[in-house]
């Protein structure tokens, strides 16, 4: 008998549960036009009871602009998911969706994707709902955004929002015809924050994330579990709780006081093995690509939006050419502005880098991979170190040659994902990869140069038994 490995399960949990909320879910079409080069259509809708927090008397609008070649089935979706100021009357979803076809843009997508653009907050007017837990993305109604006191809240926990953020991308995949092996989350600041909680918890659905400047972390180490009431990490954890994670990008500013505490994030996704592309600048609160590449010229160089969700990719971890990281910095004083605001919200706060930290720097950001072959007869795939040319970067001298801790996830082939125990070989290295208590093959170690190389992993024979302890008691979407 072939197990089912617990990855699997729960995606096939959270995957029919949204599917469920997603057929109560029939939104009005209300509007349509044309956006710069696009055409948009408008809907809105009411709640919905099994989004749990009882109140289905509000309106929430969203918006989908359409390929810039019209309709067409098959094709692949960005979801966007606004800041905070976004949210006054006559901005949100319109002008996000003016920003839609902007090439300079944070939410801006290629000439053939369908773009998603939602809205945090009820009935789409920010002066009567700040005070509405909608607000942040289901996080809290603080203006300020989430914070340590607010993790015991939101900690495991599954918001209305978040069901409603799921609930529109569900039908929006139905409704269009959307390619779900590339569906993707972005997000900017309070929306950062929220690609982060939401993004990374579904990873059945999301084949890549990219959370730019993301105000705050407490919302993403809550909702996934990274740490207890107090904010302290969780020493152990479930690996059954969440399908493969979509690979995640992330660039924050140095100088942003909205910063703080990033490492938290990081240092968990890095525990659990976990994908994360970490850049960092001196760029401030950034919404701009090309205000943040003057900074960090590795922004938006990754590709992204090529990552499908049914194909394999590489995490690496503790590579020799990581920068230090720089959080945790210490932020002094906030400078004060007119009217008794203080400036240091966004852009100006005085900080200091955290010791040997360079205040432009990259993690895992040299690292390009490309899928050869992931089937029952082979698996393959291509690692190199990019250099400068191919990344079009002054900034930075990428090394010839560096170590790092490889782990392969989303293996497709069966007889692979299930294995225990897999030989490996790249270029001249060779060994035996056994899963850790977690169930993630890694390779620890490996050589990697500029030149491509190809990773061959070979299962070895009766290997799936590590899979069995985590078959049972697969959590129900609601309490994931």
């Amino acid at each position: 008998m072939r197990l089912v490995s617990p990855l699997r399960f729960a995606a096939i949990f959270a995957g029919f549960a949204v599917l469920q909320t997603a057929a109560e879910f029939a939104p009005e079409h209300f509007a349509s036009g044309k956006v710069a080069r696009r055409e948009v259509e408008w809907f809105r809708h009411t709640g919905e009871v099994s989004w749990g927090d009882g109140d289905t008397s509000f309106v929430d609008r969203f918006s989908v602009a359409k390929p810039v070649d019209g309709d067409a089935c098959g094709r692949p979706l960005l979801v966007v998911l606004h800041w905070r100021g976004s949210g006054w009357p006559g901005k949100g979803v319109d002008m996000q969706t003016r920003l839609a076809d902007d090439k300079d843009g944070v939410f801006s997508a290629p000439d053939d994707f369908y773009i998603l653009i939602l809205d945090d907050i009820r009935n789409y007017h920010v002066l009567f709902n700040r005070r509405h837990e909608q607000y942040w993305w289901g996080a809290t109604s603080a203006y300020g955004g989430p914070t340590v006191e607010d993790v015991p809240r939101l900690r495991n926990r599954v918001t209305s929002c978040e069901h409603r953020v799921m609930a529109t991308i569900e039908w929006t995949v139905g409704h269009y015809g959307i390619d779900r092996n590339r569906i993707y989350l972005c997000g900017n600041s309070m929306g950062g924050q929220a690609a982060y909680a939401i993004g990374l918890a579904h990873g059945e659905v999301f084949a890549a994330v990219n959370a730019n400047v993301p105000a705050t972390v407490w919302y993403a180490a809550a909702r996934l579990g990274f740490v207890d009431d107090s904010g302290q990490d969780i020493i152990d954890w479930n690996v059954s709780r969440f399908a493969e994670p979509p690979v995640c990008v992330e660039w924050s500013g140095v100088d942003d006081i909205w910063s703080r505490n990033r490492e938290v994030i990081v240092r968990n996704l890095r525990k659990r093995k976990w994908p994360h592309m970490v850049l960092w600048g001196d760029f401030g609160h950034c919404g701009s690509i090309s205000a943040a590449r003057r900074k960090n010229d590795l922004i938006e160089r990754f590709d992204w939006l090529s990552v499908r969700r049914n194909e394999a990719y590489p995490v690496f971890n503790a590579a020799s050419c990581d920068d230090t990281l720089p959080w945790p910095f210490k932020v002094w004083r906030p400078k004060y502005g007119r009217l008794c605001a203080w400036k240091g919200d966004i852009c100006s706060a005085e900080m200091k880098i955290a010791a040997n930290a360079p205040k432009v720097g990259q993690i895992n950001g040299f690292f390009r991979w490309r899928n050869l072959q992931d089937d029952e007869t082979g698996w393959a795939m291509e690692l190199h170190i990019a250099g400068a040319e191919e990344l079009s970067t002054r900034h930075f001298s990428p090394p010839l040659a560096a170590i790092a801790d490889v782990t392969i996830r989303r293996i497709q082939a069966r007889n692979l994902a299930d294995a225990r125990r897999a030989a490996w070989k790249f270029g001249a290295q060779s060994g035996i990869a056994e899963r850790d208590a977690h169930g993630a093959l890694t390779i620890p170690d490996l050589g990697l140069r500029r030149t491509p190389e190809v990773l061959e992993l070979r299962p070895l024979a009766g290997g799936r038994d590590i899979l069995v302890k985590y078959s049972a008691n697969i959590p129900k979407y609601k309490d994931i």
